[in-house]
């Protein structure tokens, strides 16, 4: 293949060959000659095969895998080298420049064209990984049992361990010439090597799917959430059960924003929450914030039925200003009424077998008692107004307001309640439009009598410290169980069901909300964590005994800087989907069916094959 230039004087070279560069001391001078003899430009031979220059380049490759170990050295010295310069200030050379140093003082030629730099590196790849495969598997015997792990796992299948560096090395060099950033290179090294042919203990759609997808996942949003949604299936106790509350949950009192732990039902999603509040995967206090909505909300809505200091003398008033009209006009000109229709019920209730009771006749005699001093005794009649007060000094007696023996007479509240509707009707007959006062001023007596038992509860049931976000008081939440189920029987009596419904979604919520703490919940272990951390994930990769091997994580350091952002994008995604029960349930049912844990050792079992290679591979870059 050939190219042409022109030059910024107008000099046209025609038929350079491709191994010529545009930069080429001879390029250089038949242009010079050919502007001195103002003649026309002929086509420039290959350069004369320099068969010296041919063997230092085929050569240098042995000699470098040799002062390196295969290259092993340098991953094991070189973060070493850089980390004491940081240290110390200083600017020591790493092994790899000092080996390229070395060569060059040595007179081992350096690769000039694109060609030549990756045919170093595919050559060095190949010299490395199969000279370190022989050594450790000639050595490994000799070695203590966790040197011999090491030994024996990089002696494994030397042809695929080679395939794989081969490919790497193809692959990151073509990336670097093409211009390609170096996280990029890396990358790029890494997938093509993990996908290299020959590994048989996976199918050929798994060895050229698993590893790359694990890798490049982080670096999308989808990945991100595929891999956040099988964290949240490992740790859920139930995942399908989970997603199908999770998409079903709604909050019962307005203001609440669930989270996904009060949403699911779920033991392990609910323990997953307590170390997620830390500042490591929480720094903005995110669960914080919500908790404080949150108690503002319920603490909004118990007062929305309670209301607020002040409203019952306001209601009294508001109560006051309607019905005395009503009651002023009902009684306005009202004739007597006869008394018969009351007293015949009072020797009812006094005749009945079943209420003979002392109190009940004590009950009965003060009724009697009242309708005597009030009763004109010739007609047998009773004015409305006076009739009225007598009904008010009946509702008393039922409320254990009267003092001494009086006081009990409310134990015949039932049959003191069964005169009113007597007395009431006696009323209307001579105060029409009295009963139409009686049910407004009830409907406007129940709304306080509600008011004045919740703020009774509310006073004895807020913490000493109030919401720090909004300085209001605080439910707290064992107080008011306690007093809901003491004043249960006065809350079935004056509350109506709209709000005993409301009482109860507080006291849900109230529940739902403590979910992390509930009996028999437990945080995860830290694996969990680990696990759903790439950089893990890959050290994970070479075996569960190696893991924190100290060679081989520095085999796999240089990828750590690739996922530092991706691991702090995934705890936050993981924190979101936490607050967040939809979230939560999108990604739970878009996670593949294949957890993290399995997936590590389905890579580990491809590292076998072809990791160690994919390392060397990706490191000649």
């Amino acid at each position: 293949m050939t190219y042409s230039i022109t030059t910024k004087d107008g000099i046209t070279i025609n038929n350079i060959p491709d191994d010529v560069a545009p930069d080429s001391p001879e390029l250089k001078q038949r242009v010079a000659a050919i502007r001195d003899s103002g003649g026309q430009a002929q086509p420039i031979a290959s350069p004369r095969l320099d068969i010296g220059r041919e063997v230092g380049l085929a050569v240098r490759p042995l000699a470098q895998t040799a002062m390196t170990a295969g290259g092993l050295l340098p991953m094991v010295v070189d973060p070493l080298v850089n980390f004491f310069n940081l240290a110390a200030g200083t600017n020591a050379p790493t092994m790899t420049k000092a080996t390229e140093t070395n060569l060059r003082r040595m007179g081992f030629p350096e690769p000039r064209t694109a060609q030549e730099r990756v045919v170093q590196d595919i050559t060095g790849a190949g010299y490395g990984t199969a000279g370190v495969a022989k050594v450790a598997g000639q050595v490994a015997p000799m070695l203590p049992e966790m040197g011999r792990d090491v030994a024996q796992f990089f002696a494994q299948s030397p042809r695929a361990q080679t395939a794989a560096a081969l490919t790497a090395s193809t692959a990151g060099g073509m990336l670097r010439e093409g211009g390609a950033p170096p996280a990029l290179q890396l990358g790029g090294a890494m997938l093509a090597g993990m996908a290299a042919p020959g590994g048989p203990t996976l199918s050929t759609t798994q060895r050229a799917l698993a590893a790359p997808r694990a890798i490049v996942q982080p670096f999308t949003q989808q990945g991100r959430e595929v891999m956040v949604g099988n964290v949240l299936r490992n740790v859920a106790t139930d995942p399908e059960r989970a997603i199908a509350n999770l998409q079903a949950a709604r909050p019962t009192v307005p203001g609440v924003q669930l989270t996904t732990a009060a949403s699911a039902r779920d033991p392990g999603l609910a323990g997953l929450e307590s170390p997620l509040r830390s500042a490591t995967f929480d720094p903005s206090n995110l669960f914080g914030a919500r908790l404080s909505a949150n108690q503002q909300a319920l603490m909004d809505a118990f007062e929305r039925t309670a209301g607020r200091s002040g409203s019952i003398p306001y209601a009294q008033a508001k109560r006051q200003s309607i019905t005395a009209p009503m009651r002023e006009q009902a009684f306005l000109n009202a004739p007597p009424v006869s008394a018969m229709p009351v007293a015949a019920a009072i020797e009812s209730i006094t005749s009945n077998p079943a209420t003979q009771r002392q109190t009940v006749d004590q009950a009965m005699k003060y009724v009697s008692d009242l309708l005597a001093k009030r009763v004109d005794p010739e007609t047998g009649t009773i004015d409305p107004m006076a009739l009225y007060g007598v009904r008010k000094d009946i509702t008393d007696a039922m409320a254990g307001k009267l003092s001494g023996d009086l006081a009990n007479l409310r134990l015949a509240r039932g049959q003191l309640a069964d005169l009113l509707p007597v007395i009431d009707a006696t009323i209307e007959s001579g105060a029409p439009g009295y009963q139409r006062y009686m049910q407004q001023f009830a409907k406007s007596s129940s709304a306080i009598d509600q008011m004045r038992l919740l703020q009774a509860i509310e006073s004895k049931v807020t913490t000493g410290q109030p919401n720090l976000m909004t300085g209001e008081p605080v439910l707290a939440a064992s107080a008011l169980r306690r007093q809901l189920a003491a004043k249960s029987e006065e809350i079935g009596a004056q509350l109506s069901p709209a709000a005993q419904r409301r009482l109860d979604n507080i006291i849900n919520e109230i529940n739902r909300g403590q979910a992390a703490t509930a009996p028999g919940v437990k945080a995860p272990g830290s694996n969990t964590f680990q696990n759903m951390s790439m950089g893990n994930l890959i050290g994970r990769v070479f075996s569960d005994s190696l893991a924190d091997n100290t060679t081989l994580r520095t085999m796999t350091r240089p990828l750590d800087f690739l996922y530092k952002l991706p691991d702090q994008q995934i705890q936050q995604l993981l924190v979101e989907a936490m607050l967040d029960p939809q979230l939560a349930a999108q990604m739970m049912s878009k996670a593949s069916v294949m957890k993290v844990e399995p997936l590590a050792k389905s890579l580990r079992k491809k590292a076998e094959q072809l990791g160690y290679g994919a390392v060397v591979g990706a490191s000649q870059e």
